[in-house]
């Protein structure tokens, strides 16, 4: 330490204020290095990431991503990103049974897309329907079903897509959406 003291007194440093440095640097360091890990920790490593189908009402275009991610324990983390949203923005999220063409009722609600910094985004940790029967990650890729991003949960608008996707079994099906060959016109928005 009187090493240390020595060359702090060479630089006109006191050592106690240089001591505290260090120590908060590293401290820093450790948060970083344990809140990356904490993340990675919540997480098996597997995930599915999907294009969503663009939607457009009074002219906002829309597109973006989902991202399913499975959390340890099975559940399933679902992540939506949506481009294009307007500023204060808050769109409820459905999770329906069937595909985009079956326009099948409501299985659950996600956590609404919220606009933060110019982006929608949405987290929904999933594991149980509204039925009341669970969900797993595993079973969400293999589940009969889409989810759609209504413009309001109520009102005249309620029905129209900003943005949709096919999931599970009927993941196959979004080429056609995606390309133009087939679009979205009504949803159900019935549990």
């Amino acid at each position: 330490m009187h090493h240390l003291h020595g060359f702090s007194v060479i630089l006109g440093l006191n050592a106690k204020p240089m001591k505290q440095l260090f120590a908060l640097i590293l401290l820093s360091a450790f948060v970083f290095a344990c809140s990356s890990d904490a993340e990675d920790a919540e997480f098996t490593g597997n995930e599915v990431e999907m294009e969503m189908i663009p939607g457009a009402v009074n002219g906002n275009q829309t597109n973006g991503t989902l991202l399913i991610k499975e959390r340890k324990g099975g559940a399933a983390q679902v992540e939506i990103t949506l481009n294009g949203v307007i500023n204060n923005a808050n769109h409820p999220v459905h999770l329906h049974f069937g595909s985009l063409a079956d326009d099948g009722n409501i299985a659950t609600l996600l956590n609404p897309i919220e606009e933060r910094d110019g982006v929608g985004k949405s987290s929904t940790i999933l594991n149980e329907l509204e039925n009341g029967s669970t969900i797993s990650y595993s079973d969400l890729l293999t589940f009969d079903g889409s989810i759609k991003i209504h413009f309001e949960a109520s009102g005249p608008m309620k029905d129209e897509i900003l943005g949709s996707t096919n999931i599970g079994l009927n993941a196959d099906q979004n080429s056609a959406y995606l390309s133009g060959e087939k679009s979205i016109t009504i949803c159900n928005s019935d549990y």
